[in-house]
């Protein structure tokens, strides 16, 4: 039963590809690198991979292509979900005291 629920899963790359709303004549190549990528931007945001953030900043890296300005102010606009993600859900933690964050990271 488990290896059949399992089959059923969307992988990250088939749930990007619905959020995104790829259509047949898109091409989807870079889908999985802007999801290592992203995979790598969130462990480092929070510590750990968080697969609904490494979805919002894939989705991210794909509609601003160019890597400019607007990229950096797009995932400078996810900053407050970072900051949320690390309050409430760090799993080394039981405590509800203020995990340490980038400075640069929040308020800015």
């Amino acid at each position: 039963m488990a290896d059949e629920k399992s089959e059923e899963e969307p992988t990250l790359l088939d749930l990007l590809k619905q959020h995104i709303r790829l259509e047949d004549d898109m091409d989807p190549s870079m889908l999985q690198f802007y999801l290592d990528a992203a995979d790598k931007y969130v462990q480092r945001k929070v510590g750990h991979s968080v697969k609904y953030l490494q979805l919002m900043v894939a989705t991210v890296m794909n509609d601003n292509r160019s890597a400019g300005d607007d990229l950096v102010a797009a995932l400078e606009a996810l900053e407050p979900i970072f900051y949320l993600e690390v309050r409430t859900d760090d799993p080394d933690s039981q405590s509800n005291e203020p995990t340490q964050v980038d400075s640069h990271t929040v308020g800015t």
